[in-house]
């Protein structure tokens, strides 16, 4: 009589049926997640550029006041210094941000992340600064001042 022998192969380094979709569920769980990563990373540049600009505009607001009531206005190429209400206001680059002082005593950042500045008078009264970011963004802005 001939013996019948059952061999079973019992493979303990696989994955089950059960173990293989759970694991695609977890993919596609996560998966699901990748436009709305993509929608907030857009939104936040979005609202970083506004920033941008309300900076550039707050600065343009203050230095035109400030320049209309300035007299001994002295430009070079990183600084422009004034008088303004018998107080010297200095505008200057300094390392990546344009920053002011008044009376030469501590330093307000009015621009920040620039790559590169210039002041420039173009006649009598009228004065021009223009940057780059370091963004690759040029922006410039004309000032006319008095003459004195």
């Amino acid at each position: 009589m001939l013996k019948k022998i059952f061999v079973t192969l019992s493979n303990k380094y696989g994955f089950t049926l059960l173990e293989s979709l759970f694991s695609l569920l977890i993919v596609i769980i996560i998966a699901s997640f990748i436009p709305l990563i993509f929608q907030s990373y857009t939104s936040v540049m979005k609202i970083i550029d506004i920033d941008k600009n309300y900076e550039w505009h707050l600065f343009l607001n203050q230095t035109r006041k400030e320049l209309t009531t300035g007299n001994q206005i002295t430009v070079t190429d990183h600084k422009i210094t004034f008088y303004a209400q018998s107080k010297l206001i200095t505008y200057e680059s300094y390392q990546n941000l344009t920053r002011r002082s008044v009376d030469n005593k501590g330093h307000e950042p009015l621009l920040t992340n620039i790559k590169q500045d210039k002041w420039t008078k173009k006649s009598e009264g009228e004065i021009l600064y223009e940057v780059i970011f370091e963004d690759d963004t040029q922006l410039s802005a004309r000032f006319y001042v008095q003459s004195e």
